[in-house]
Order: C-alpha cells, then sequence, then structure tokens
C-alpha cells in the first residue's frame, strides 16, 4: 500500500484527517489478514480473498460495511474496476438486509385514515407505494377499491418518488413536495444554489413552519435526482 498517496487521494476528495486515519487503519487490518490468512499480499487481492475477509469479520459479530466501504475507496483509488464492483456489490447487498424503509405514515400532513386502508392490503412503506401506485390505472383501482381520492393517493405516490433521492424523509419530502417540486425531474433542473434560493422565497411566501436546507445539504439530493429514472406516470 502506498499510504502517502492514499492518504493524499482521500484528502483531495474531501475525507477529514479522522476519516483518512480510519481508512489507513481498516487497510493495514485487511493487509495483515492477507498474509496470516491468505498468504497473499494487497497488489495480489482477489475476490475471494475480499469474501473470506468479510466472513471472518461477520465471524466476530462485527458489521462489515464499514470495512467494505473503505476497500471501495481503495479500489477506486487503484483504479481497479472489478474489485470495485465487486466490494461495491458486497456492501450494497448487506446495506439492503439493514436499512429502514420510510413507512408512508410518517410523512407530514397525510390523512390516517388512508394510511390505514392502504396498511390494511399490505402498503406500508414507499417502495410499496411505488410499486402498487406509480401507474394511473393502479390509482384508479386503489382509488375504487379502498375509497381513498385518486389525488390523495396520487400524493403520496409522489411523496415517495421523493424519498428516492436519499436523505429525504418526513419534513423535507413535505417540503419538497409543497413547493411545487413534486418530482426528481423538476429537482434536477436546479442547482444547489438556485434550488436553496427557491425554497427561500417559498418559505417567505408560504409561511412554511420549518428550516429551509442549506446549498451543501441539497448537493446530493440533486446529484440523485439527475441519476433516477422516471417511474411515476402521471
Amino acid at each position: 500500500m502506498n499510504e502517502e498517496d492514499f492518504r493524499k487521494y482521500l484528502k483531495r476528495r474531501g475525507k477529514k484527517p479522522t476519516v483518512v486515519d480510519r481508512n489507513v487503519g481498516v487497510l493495514k487490518e485487511f493487509i495483515a489478514y492477507l498474509r496470516e490468512k491468505r498468504a497473499t499480499e494487497l497488489d495480489r487481492v482477489t475476490s475471494d480473498d475480499i469474501d473470506a475477509f468479510v466472513v471472518e469479520i461477520e465471524r466476530q459479530n462485527r458489521s462489515a460495511k464499514g470495512y467494505l466501504y473503505v476497500l471501495m475507496n481503495y479500489f477506486r483509488f487503484l483504479g481497479s474496476k472489478d474489485l470495485l464492483q465487486h466490494t461495491s456489490t458486497r456492501r450494497n447487498e448487506r446495506t439492503k438486509k439493514t436499512r429502514r424503509i420510510f413507512p408512508i405514515k410518517d410523512f407530514l400532513n397525510i390523512n390516517p385514515d388512508h394510511v390505514k386502508k392502504l396498511a390494511a392490503i399490505g402498503i406500508k412503506n414507499v417502495e410499496q407505494m411505488l410499486e402498487h401506485g406509480k401507474t394511473k390505472k393502479q390509482r384508479e383501482h386503489l382509488s375504487k377499491q379502498l375509497g381513498i381520492p385518486e389525488p390523495a393517493i396520487l400524493e403520496l405516490v409522489k411523496l415517495s418518488d421523493i424519498t428516492r433521492l436519499g436523505y429525504v424523509k418526513t419534513k423535507l419530502s413535505r417540503l419538497y413536495y409543497a413547493a411545487g417540486l413534486d418530482s426528481p425531474a423538476k429537482i434536477a433542473e436546479f442547482d444547489p444554489k438556485q434550488l436553496h434560493e427557491y425554497f427561500v422565497k417559498f418559505v417567505k411566501e408560504s409561511g412554511w413552519d420549518g428550516m429551509v436546507p442549506n446549498p451543501k445539504d441539497l448537493v446530493n439530493n440533486i446529484k440523485s435526482a439527475r441519476k433516477l429514472s422516471k417511474v411515476v406516470e402521471e
């Protein structure tokens, strides 16, 4: 491992000194494992070595996600696409197992009776809401089946769609929706500064009760919005 260059790489990516130290520490642990348990070196590592390391970490009742994230950083630094893809896949598998899918009952200003009716047929979270309400035909069916006005179903679907941005949950999803930015495509049209100014104006004019995200907090939302495909049919 070229520790000095790896540290410089992480710093260029904006990692704090403590994060840089943690990355280097984990990588040294991985190197020690390779030498002691696999009789190999970091420059000869294979996907099998990575998988064996993950098994060892989890055998000790430790989470492997942080370790895999560090290995992703290192393989990205090396430009090793195959190992980066393999490590990313392993981490995503573990993230999916542990992440909490946002429940639609936690959205602001929604009708609790509608939520109960949807829950009764198994629609309880944003992924289920999108799956069963993304087309107009599906929403018409739900409306007739449950006695929920179709516009109310569409609102829940659009709120669910907004959460695909990541880090957009209870209050921010409602802010986006209330401000008229009810789809990733609309959000993708802004840059962070413009979106911040848009929200400031909306809050001032509407009396919205809440904080306006600063531009830095909106960067990842916009990046995600530009990558997401359209899933909701108007």
